[in-house]
């Protein structure tokens, strides 16, 4: 694989990741409300980073940006884990598994067996960000 299929494969898993984090965001951030718990600002900077990316007019500037995501959406679920430790778990491990398919997704060898794999990973990523955003907006 070249340089440029590998750097756009990263820049995949980047922005799947990010879709995904934003579901969770949008449930946490609904938790806070007037009262707020300590997670908050995390999840409003990862929040305010992937508002940013509609604004990526180049392709280093979305490497960058997608750098800043991952960043700041990681501080994030490290941040909730601690109150909603089940839920950030299944979220990981989802994402985890929808990572390596879209990893195979750059080997030919793969490609057809991640293809298959992938709409079902985007569900259980959805179902468990859901989860997330359940268990968080019931802190309140």
């Amino acid at each position: 694989m070249t340089r440029s299929r590998k750097a756009v494969a990263k820049t995949v898993r980047r922005l799947i990741a990010v879709g995904t984090l934003a579901v969770v965001t949008a449930g946490l951030l609904a938790a806070c409300g007037a009262s707020k718990p300590a997670y908050c600002s995390d999840v409003t900077n990862f929040k305010n980073a992937v508002k940013q990316l509609k604004d990526v007019s180049s392709p280093s500037a979305l490497v960058t940006q997608a750098k800043n995501v991952s960043s700041t959406g990681q501080s994030a679920v490290n941040a909730v884990k601690s109150n909603f430790a089940p839920q950030t778990s299944a979220v990981k491990t989802s994402l985890a598994a929808l990572a390596t398919s879209t990893m195979q997704l750059a080997s030919s060898g793969s490609r057809a067996t991640a293809l298959a794999a992938i709409p079902g990973e985007l569900t259980a990523v959805k179902t468990a960000g859901e989860n997330l955003a359940s268990a968080a907006h019931s802190c309140n």
